[in-house]
């Protein structure tokens, strides 16, 4: 694609859904290994005012407007901790050591719509080439520290250009000075990505800043770009890394809000 330079026109798209996540269990043992849950909820979500050029749908045949209800795809009764390094497959713990270190894992790919909340939702844009990032001042996930630290949103966009897929960390939505944190894992900065036997083979945690690609930032990073007409598919995950030092006893009982926003910049060729 030849060069354009930017000229500002903003392009906002938000996405809400609500989240309750309520603790059913006060024992003393890590999250990930007996299972006690967490209930979600769905919410609508709007686009809000803004240029009309960039429009979302549920569908990829629309129709396209400024608002969207939310019907995700996957949406169990409880999230439970999950460890994923490409969103191909899915682990979770089953066994500790008596130090509390996770040692043994499942692949639990087949069940992975009983663990994390998915869907997909479609981006249009019309009248002009469109690089689109993430919008931070209306991306909301809660204010609860524990959650934003233990919290992951993963997104893959396929356009014309490709597919690219982001693992979200969720800390830079709020503060989490006050979260609790522990070694979970005997590794460090790490998640599962693939097994030999029940033994995990850990692999460099993928999650990245939102601040790199949101459109208050500078440098920023487009998570995608988009010709005039294009449609891109934007599938989305929401779960909670079961390897994150955070992802323990402390994040059984969280409200939160997760609203995903979208925002671009008008690409004009150069003169």
């Amino acid at each position: 694609m030849k060069a354009r330079s930017l000229r500002t026109s903003l392009l906002l798209t938000a996405v809400s859904l609500l989240v309750l996540l309520a603790a059913m269990s006060a024992a003393t043992y890590a999250w990930f290994t007996f299972d006690p849950y967490t209930n979600v909820a769905p919410w609508e979500g709007e686009i809000s005012d803004g240029d009309v050029n960039l429009l979302i749908s549920e569908s990829a045949s629309g129709p396209f407007g400024k608002r969207c209800t939310l019907h995700p795809a996957v949406f169990p009764d409880a999230l439970h901790p999950i460890s994923t390094a490409d969103l191909s497959r899915f682990y979770a713990a089953t066994t500790q050591d008596k130090e509390g270190y996770s040692i043994a894992f499942r692949d639990v790919t087949e069940k992975s719509a009983d663990y994390l909340i998915s869907g997909t939702v479609y981006l249009q844009c019309l009248g002009s080439d469109c690089a689109v990032y993430l919008w931070k001042s209306t991306l909301n996930t809660g204010s609860d520290p524990q959650f934003l630290a233990a919290g992951r949103l993963a997104l893959r966009i396929t356009g014309k250009y490709g597919t690219n897929t982001y693992f979200f960390k969720l800390d830079s939505l709020g503060s989490t000075a006050t979260a609790e944190s522990r070694q979970t894992i005997h590794a460090e900065n790490a998640v599962v990505g693939g097994l030999n036997g029940k033994e995990a083979v850990f692999a460099n945690d993928p999650a990245l800043t939102l601040d790199r690609y949101a459109i208050e930032s500078e440098p920023r990073i487009p998570v995608c770009t988009m010709e005039p007409e294009e449609i891109a598919t934007v599938e989305y995950w929401l779960y909670l890394e079961g390897c994150d030092p955070e992802c323990f006893n402390p994040v059984q009982s969280r409200d939160l809000a997760l609203q995903l926003g979208f925002a671009g910049e008008k690409l004009e060729p150069d003169e």
